[in-house]
């Protein structure tokens, strides 16, 4: 696994451990290189990809710089396996530490102790840094190998811009298509999602390198941008883990189609800038994705985490007023109590008192119990269960179950709610009590002030980009103007027999769910509404 960088330090791991690691590193630059030995220029070998020093470097940003000397070791050994060291011995020492150097080099300043960069690439910053680093330490290590090798009559002069720019393109490659891929897959993260989709772009892709090398055009340059179409396609629907596996297999499909077509030198150096064009383009895209989609997890957790508090708040705050409540009664069933005690324990007990006593206290228990079992009834039992619900499904039941009773008292309820309005993520259950609880209080209105033609509506809408709003309208007495200047509160109610805790306890519930009730109307008739957020489609699907 990916280590998160103890800046500074070395080994880190146990011995055996870290033996097996660059034994294993070693078989597979030695593999890597034996494939990847394609066209190259003289034979010493500047080839057009370099996968060997991405591993190199995505060692030692993974597991830290005590693998420095192994990527010293792996190219000497890689030459003298695989090519027998083609290149005087002093000339082979000095590109090995050149190579080694300057990439240890790179290596060293992105894991310093106080720098910006983490190889987690969690951020579009962090593969700016690594991306920004690699092109100038390849540009180096290209440029210093190429002029010594011509300084030592190994190439010819006319041969140093195509060296420096073959060896560049190449080395920048392997990293820009080696190191992301292998940094997600030393730390464990899903490179590719299971979905189907993927098979698309993938088919797309090998049409697209079947027309550009399978036709009889002559330059296969011409058509290369129809891979940038499944490249992006991937980075965009899947983020940077999937466009760099992506980038992976385009890379090795091209390598292997351009050696099935024939081409050789500058014509596959073009081909690999382009390729290195690809590769920028989808890693800065997929970064840009995922960046993005880990922002809206956030914002999301983060509402949520608002929610939550609020839920606390509001709740608690409800929770003092029904506790006020109840102790109205128990206060008073107190004292009837010790009135009935005193009477009881006179000599002259007055049994007429005793039972008007006793039918005080029952009816101040039946006060408090009346207040438990309205909140139960309000709010249900159980905890807050959130789902993703239309807008006309939550209306539904609330409109079903009112109607009825609404029509027996010659009360007409109608809706208004468009079926395109976006979904919201909320506890059904508490959402459709709320409107409940509403429409049943401006019923009670109207049959209170004998108004005649009762009418009540239900209405949802857009309240801009981020919230709907549902209002229930009614043409009853409407509120006093009190009630309307001066925030909602418990025991705020216009009924004789109301506790005054049913809007109170409604606007906590909205609360909790991120939005906002709100009182209005006139002596006309009243509006209560409410606020909920849309769903987040995207956060949404990356959080689950």
């Amino acid at each position: 696994m990916v280590q998160a960088l103890t800046r500074g330090t070395f080994i880190g791991m146990p011995p055996p451990r870290y033996v097996a690691l660059g034994a294993a590193y070693l078989a597979a630059y030695v593999a890597l290189d034996w494939l990847s030995f394609v066209d190259p220029l003289g034979a010493f070998g500047i080839t057009p990809w370099n996968p060997t020093t991405g591993v190199s470097i995505a060692l030692v940003l993974a597991f830290g710089r005590a693998f420095i000397p192994w990527i010293f070791l792996a190219p000497l050994m890689a030459d003298g396996l695989l090519r027998q060291f083609p290149l005087p011995l002093g000339a082979e020492v000095a590109v090995v530490l050149i190579l080694g150097g300057t990439y240890a080099a790179a290596a060293w300043f992105l894991t310093r102790q106080d720098g910006p960069f983490s190889n987690t690439l969690q951020s579009k910053q962090d593969l700016i840094w690594l991306l920004g680093t690699a092109a100038i330490a390849a540009m180096v290590a290209a440029t210093v190998c190429v002029l010594l090798l011509a300084m030592m009559s190994i190439i010819s002069t006319d041969q140093i811009g195509q060296g420096i720019l073959g060896w560049w393109v190449g080395d920048m490659i392997g990293i820009t298509v080696m190191t992301p891929f292998l940094l997600f897959l030393f730390s464990g993260r899903t490179i590719f999602p299971h979905s189907a989709e993927l098979l698309l772009p993938f088919a797309v892709m090998i049409g697209a390198l079947f027309l550009i090398f399978g036709t009889a055009t002559t330059n296969p340059s011409q058509l290369f941008y129809l891979l940038f179409l499944p490249v992006i396609w991937i980075a965009v629907r899947f983020g940077l883990e999937a466009v760099t596996g992506a980038l992976v297999v385009t890379q090795v499909l091209l390598i292997s189609a351009i050696q099935l077509a024939g081409h050789s030198g500058l014509s596959i150096t073009a081909l690999q800038t382009l390729m290195l064009a690809l590769a920028l383009t989808g890693l800065v895209v997929g970064a840009l994705v995922t960046e993005q989609r880990n922002t809206q997890r956030e914002l999301w957790l983060h509402r949520e985490a608002l929610g939550r508090a609020s839920r606390v708040g509001a709740l608690g705050a409800l929770a003092a007023a029904i506790a006020h409540e109840i102790n109205q009664p128990l206060t008073a069933i107190g004292n009837y109590a010790r009135v009935g005690r005193r009477n009881l324990k006179s000599d002259a007990m007055d049994r007429t008192a005793a039972v008007r006593t006793t039918e005080q206290i029952i009816e101040q228990v039946d006060r408090a119990a009346a207040v438990i079992r309205w909140l139960r009834d309000f709010i249900g039992a159980g905890s807050s269960r959130f789902e993703v619900v239309s807008v006309p499904d939550l209306i539904r039941r609330p409109e079903s179950v009112c109607r009825a009773d609404l029509e027996e008292h010659g009360i007409v309820l109608d809706t208004i709610v468009p079926r395109d309005l976006q979904s919201v993520q909320v506890d059904r259950l508490q959402i459709e009590q709320v409107v409940t609880n509403i429409v049943k209080n401006a019923a009670e209105a109207i049959a209170g002030a004998r108004v005649s033609g009762g009418r009540i509506q239900i209405e949802a809408a857009d309240a801009g980009s981020a919230f709907i709003v549902i209002s229930v309208v009614d043409n009853g007495p409407g509120f006093e103007a009190i009630l309307l200047e001066r925030p909602i509160s418990p025991f705020t109610t216009t009924k004789a027999d109301g506790m005054g805790l049913g809007l109170s306890l409604s606007r906590s519930i909205i609360q909790s769910h991120g939005g906002k009730l709100t009182l209005g109307g006139s002596s006309a008739g009243a509006r209560v509404s409410f606020t909920l957020p849309k769903v987040d489609k995207e956060a949404m699907s990356t959080t689950i």
